[in-house]
């Protein structure tokens, strides 16, 4: 069963935000149930693209839409938590640019992390390609003076 219902939204940017959203109940059922499945992505169907999808991940990865949902039902199935919040998002024609600092809950942490992902849409107003940039906290011995 699914837990997200078919986008209503119709503007590129309300999509991005069905998809953060879809992706972040998901993320609650699997901590609480670890029970999501590739087939709950599904629900994303009338927003993404699935036949012609990229997602360019802050390592230069790139995944299918199969391979993205592979990618990310093992990893709700296992975060403790995320909780994102949308600091700002821009649109010009067929992207959607979004700000979002993550939360990532890790034992008794909470990591946070910031990223700009950029949402290119195809002309049947669908997201074909995510590319994901992120900053996090430098480690505690890295220094921009190399040393």
């Amino acid at each position: 069963m699914n837990d997200a219902a078919p986008s209503s939204a119709t503007t590129p940017t309300a999509k991005v935000l069905h998809l953060i959203h879809t992706m972040h109940g998901l993320v609650e059922r699997g901590k609480t149930r670890g029970n999501v499945t590739d087939a709950d992505w599904e629900v994303l169907g009338d927003i993404v693209e699935f036949e012609d999808f990229e997602r360019i991940g802050p390592f230069h990865d790139a995944l299918d839409w199969a391979g993205y949902c592979a990618m990310l039902t093992g990893w709700v199935n296992h975060t403790e938590g995320w909780d994102p919040v949308i600091k700002r998002t821009a649109e010009a024609p067929g992207t959607v640019f979004a700000q979002c600092e993550e939360m990532l809950t890790q034992g008794d942490e909470v990591v946070p992390f910031y990223s700009l992902s950029m949402y290119d849409f195809n002309a049947a107003g669908k997201i074909h390609r995510i590319s994901v940039y992120m900053q996090q906290d430098a480690p505690p011995d890295y220094s921009l003076q190399g040393k």
